[in-house]
């Protein structure tokens, strides 16, 4: 089974409620396609182009890189013409219009996905509704799967460690202040990174009493179920953090075994990294996955498999395409 084999393999159309007005506001709406481009990548791409700093760009976000995806980006106060000049390689931008409010992270209400897998001996039968556990992918612990001890480092105060793993030049030891001189919402992604690795060893930990097999993460195995699971939510640890009965000796052992402390979270040397602690579904359900097989064009006598299914906001579809591996396989 092979996914990604090139970008049109992986295919994201992000849906987004806005709310746009023909006559000109501080915001121009535009809806940016890419191929190839880390999302980080390109908005700091596109601020250098305009000589803007990287905030004055927003977006509901992260997509894949290797992949061609979809959705609206807002700029302030930049013209239209402006933007409708620059040139980028697999970089398309096209004006929808205006609004009254800026795009931020987590706008968006989900995901339309269709996916390409390869390399397939047989048609088989896939679900159309499918319980998936809602764990954080490779995609959110960068290209060199390390944000999360980036931000394990940040939390455990250790910004030397920090900076070293960003290879930073630090001058004069001021690991702090090397820190500070990135942009705010990549070292909020670095923390909660972090309590993204945290949580998925929280729900993996707590599915070794059910039956269960294991997929494969770029961080560790991932344990999953195919057994009716009572849904809960699982804390993106903050300094208010709160566990419930079911996780709370699983996430005390979990501290000790990271050698942190809820207290920890409180970041005293950069105090724009605290955060209140956000509770998420351990589970999700897909519903209305379609699919169909053709002859694989790229492998001679296999075929493949296109699938297509909608995901909310902050779910993977990497995830439920190795979910989906022992059927298709």
């Amino acid at each position: 089974m092979i996914i990604k084999h090139i970008p049109e393999d992986f295919v994201v159309n992000e849906v987004i409620e806005l709310k746009l007005v023909k006559n000109k506001t501080n915001y121009v709406i535009f809806k940016l396609v890419k191929k190839n481009w880390d999302s980080f990548k390109i908005i700091q791409t596109l601020a250098r182009v305009l000589n803007i700093k990287p905030k004055f760009i927003g977006f509901a976000g992260n997509k894949d890189k290797q992949a061609i995806t979809t959705q609206l980006i807002s700029f302030y106060k930049i013209s239209k013409e402006r933007i409708e000049k620059i040139k980028i390689n697999d970089v398309r931008l096209e004006f929808q219009g205006y609004s009254s409010e800026r795009i931020n992270l987590g706008d968006l209400k989900g995901n339309e996905f269709v996916i390409v897998v390869r390399n397939l001996n047989k048609e088989s039968e896939l679900p159309s509704n499918i319980i998936l556990e809602n764990y954080f992918d490779n995609q959110r612990f960068g290209n060199k799967q390390n944000t999360h001890l980036v931000g394990k480092a940040i939390v455990k105060k250790n910004f030397k460690e920090a900076c070293n793993l960003l290879n930073l030049n630090v001058i004069n030891n001021d690991y702090i202040g090397e820190l500070r001189k990135q942009q705010r919402r990549l070292l909020r992604f670095y923390l909660s990174s972090y309590q993204s690795y945290l949580f998925n060893k929280i729900l993996s930990k707590y599915l070794e009493k059910n039956k269960h097999f294991v997929i494969e993460s770029a961080i560790g195995s991932l344990n999953v179920t195919d057994e009716k699971v009572k849904n809960f939510k699982i804390p993106l640890i903050g300094f208010d953090v709160k566990f419930s009965k079911d996780i709370t000796e699983i996430a005390e052992s979990l501290f000790l075994e990271e050698g942190i402390l809820v207290s920890d979270f409180i970041i005293k040397a950069l105090p724009e990294l605290l955060t209140e602690s956000a509770y998420r579904p351990a589970f999700i359900r897909v519903r209305n996955i379609i699919y169909k097989f053709e002859k694989d064009e790229v492998y001679n006598n296999k075929l493949k498999c296109i699938i297509s299914f909608f995901l909310p906001k902050g779910s993977y579809a990497t995830l439920l395409i190795k979910k989906l591996e022992r059927y298709l396989n």
